[in-house]
């Protein structure tokens, strides 16, 4: 775009490193902020929500910064996925809960706040008063033709440039 600059790798590279040392995430996983940790490994760390959904709500992390889902190389976030898992089973089982909600903001206009990765893993229970409702507008059977047909040549594509 006219007037944008353009960023060497380097300068890249430098503003990644910055973004990492002001995260309180990092500083979270790194021990110089406290956090209540209920789960950690090698790759990730789950810690309590300061600010929570309902009782037990779960911020899942990898210790690496990364910034939106698109960053996470495959086998990391297969690791989250599984691990995931577990945490669900262990919040309906520990809170009683009847459900779990999980989700990831991947963008500023999807709702992320902070600029490191994470999953939301919330025990859910009757009448808790959350509303996850992504309901829209119908749409006809040649529109969802319509979209799919759009999305499959998409992701030809991607796959085609990334060899996958």
């Amino acid at each position: 775009m006219a007037g944008e600059e353009q960023l060497s790798q380097e300068e890249i590279q430098k503003r990644i490193e910055m973004m990492k040392e002001n995260c309180i995430f990092c500083k979270i996983i790194k021990g110089e902020i406290p956090g209540k940790v209920v789960f950690e490994d090698d790759i990730c760390m789950a810690i309590l929500d300061i600010n929570p959904a309902t009782n037990g709500h779960l911020l899942l992390m990898p210790k690496e910064h990364y910034m939106m889902m698109p960053m996470v190389p495959d086998e990391i976030l297969g690791h989250l996925s599984v691990i995931s898992k577990y945490l669900s089973d262990l919040l309906k089982e520990a809170f009683s809960a009847q459900d779990v909600t999980m989700y990831m903001a991947n963008g500023g206009a999807a709702g992320q706040q902070v600029q490191h990765f994470m999953m939301h893993i919330i025990p859910r229970y009757s009448g808790d008063g959350l509303n996850f409702d992504v309901q829209g507008e119908s749409l006809s059977d040649s529109e969802l033709e319509k979209l799919a047909n759009s999305l499959k040549e998409k992701l030809q594509q991607m796959s085609q440039q990334s060899g996958k």
